[in-house]
């Protein structure tokens, strides 16, 4: 590949899992309709200042039509200006195709999926090689990919979790 086409086919992938959402077992009613509890609302928010603040750019994000995806969605969105769609291949995982097909959008590479475990580790490993890497919920995962959408070939670049964008003390 020349130098021209491997730039022409770097893509950036963020991965962020749905912030909190509280503890299942305490929700009545179906799955997917589970709101952010107040810390995920929160977690949410400084996950969209933090990378607002080091001019993280997105192309584009999609998220999982599942309550807690679209409303972590929407914060991002909001804050970082940049439009956020449903996709249904991220309720239960996306496969590599499917990413390269979520690429492929006229002018599309940076991307970032909003999603759940264990799908969004199985794209770590998938894409970099590197297993075993939980995803918790309000984290951000960055990937390279300097050759497009290829198993393997993906330099796992930032793990923030929520720890790391907490508010100061004098904030909570």
């Amino acid at each position: 590949m020349s130098a021209a086409e491997t730039q022409s086919a770097a893509r950036t992938l963020y991965l962020v899992r749905h912030a909190d959402a509280g503890d299942p077992s305490e929700w009545i009613g179906p799955d997917a309709e589970r709101p952010l509890s107040g810390k995920g609302v929160k977690q949410a928010a400084r996950l969209a200042a933090t990378l607002l603040a080091a001019e993280t750019h997105f192309d584009a994000i999609r998220h999982s039509p599942a309550r807690r995806c679209v409303e972590t969605a929407t914060v991002l969105s909001a804050v970082l200006e940049v439009e956020a769609t449903a996709d249904d291949r991220l309720a239960n995982g996306p496969t590599l195709s499917d990413l390269d097909l979520m690429f492929d959008r006229k002018g599309v590479k940076r991307l970032a999926l909003v999603g759940h475990e264990p799908s969004l580790s199985k794209i770590v490993a998938e894409l970099t090689g590197t297993s075993g890497i939980a995803v918790e919920k309000g984290a951000l995962i960055r990937i390279d990919l300097p050759n497009g959408v290829t198993a393997g070939a993906g330099h796992l670049v930032t793990i923030a979790p929520p720890s790391l964008l907490r508010a100061p003390k004098d904030e909570r």
